[in-house]
């Protein structure tokens, strides 16, 4: 029991974590030291974000080191959605930053700080440059799982952070205008919340059990309901395990059981690309609602009464009862 499958992840994209997080952790100590010796709120919070980002990259990794144990009897899926309580994380952290940024920025717009404005430019490029190495190494590990996602939205923000302390020193070189630094961070929080609601959306999407992104339950009804002898079909639910790992449950109601299993699931895998399948063929002269128990008795006579199946005799006392679910 204790074997399982676990997520197979790209040697490569995990070097390319690594890789981005010596980068990360290198140039955010740089952007400390440069803010503070230039009393920057935009470098500082370029600095603070990258702290975040390292944050996110080591949580990615731990995450992908725990997803790839192998099933227990106590955990019989695996820990596949560690991943994903990882970039939830990932998103709960980057939120709590960014109201902070915002809370920092509206205080310094009341009483504006002088800010040497060279070296928020200096060390601002130097940011860019960093940023810029760390998306290039994590870009193959992006469409890998949510988790790398998470990590690939977060240093892409912080680019965009670096981009905005670099103007933030241009504008107040050439201008002197001071208010330049908290407007231009208060810019940058807004596209923070803006580049990671997506993943933060599909995490939670995902650890409550809704349908994935891009799959119809409607159309894998209609295919399901298509398939020779299969007269209806309810209780069909669909969820992801994990990035790449959609499951499916579904009762067919069919006369031909075991054809009827065979080829629902060379549809599923084949056409719809569903990985892990659970389907419950019924009789239907025997089947009656696993919700309606009380109805058995009632839809027996029903049956007797019209020749009908017991299927469509507990249809037809109660409509809602077999509705797709």
């Amino acid at each position: 029991m204790t074997e399982g499958c676990p997520v197979q992840h790209n040697t490569r994209s995990v070097t390319a974590l690594k890789k981005a997080l010596a980068v990360t952790l290198s140039f955010m100590v740089i952007e400390f030291v440069g803010g503070w010796l230039s009393n920057s709120l935009a470098l500082m919070t370029d600095a603070v974000h990258m702290l975040v980002d390292s944050l996110t990259l080591v949580l990615s990794l731990v995450m992908i080191w725990i997803a790839r144990r192998p099933r227990t009897e106590r955990m019989s899926y695996g820990f596949y959605r560690a991943e994903i309580l990882g970039a939830f994380g990932s998103g709960v952290l980057l939120w709590g930053l960014t109201g902070f940024i915002i809370y920092e920025a509206i205080d310094r717009m009341v009483a504006p700080p002088e800010v040497e404005a060279s070296v928020v430019v200096g060390i601002g490029l130097c940011g860019l440059v960093a940023n810029f190495i760390s998306i290039r190494c994590l870009r193959p590990a992006k469409a890998e799982s949510l988790n790398s996602e998470a990590a690939y939205i977060n240093v892409f923000s912080d680019l965009l952070g670096s981009l905005a302390a670099v103007l933030a020193g241009v504008i107040l070189w050439v201008t002197g205008w001071r208010l330049i630094d908290p407007l231009l961070t208060l810019g940058f929080a807004g596209l923070i919340v803006y580049s990671s609601w997506g993943f933060l959306k599909e995490s939670v999407t995902i650890l409550m059990q809704g349908t994935p992104r891009g799959v119809s339950l409607q159309d894998i009804y209609s295919s399901l309901k298509k398939i020779p002898g299969v007269l209806d079909a309810h209780d069909l639910h669909i969820w992801t395990l994990t990035s790449g790992k959609t499951a499916l449950s579904v009762h067919l109601v069919s006369k031909l059981p075991e054809a009827t299993l065979n080829q629902a699931y060379t549809l599923l895998k084949e056409k719809h690309e569903i990985s892990d399948i659970t389907i419950q063929v019924e009789n239907p002269h025997t089947f009656v609602a696993e919700d309606e128990p009380q109805m058995q008795s009632q839809a027996s006579k029903v049956r007797k009464a019209r020749k009908i199946p017991l299927y469509q005799a507990a249809r037809a006392l109660s409509p809602d009862s077999l509705k797709m679910r």
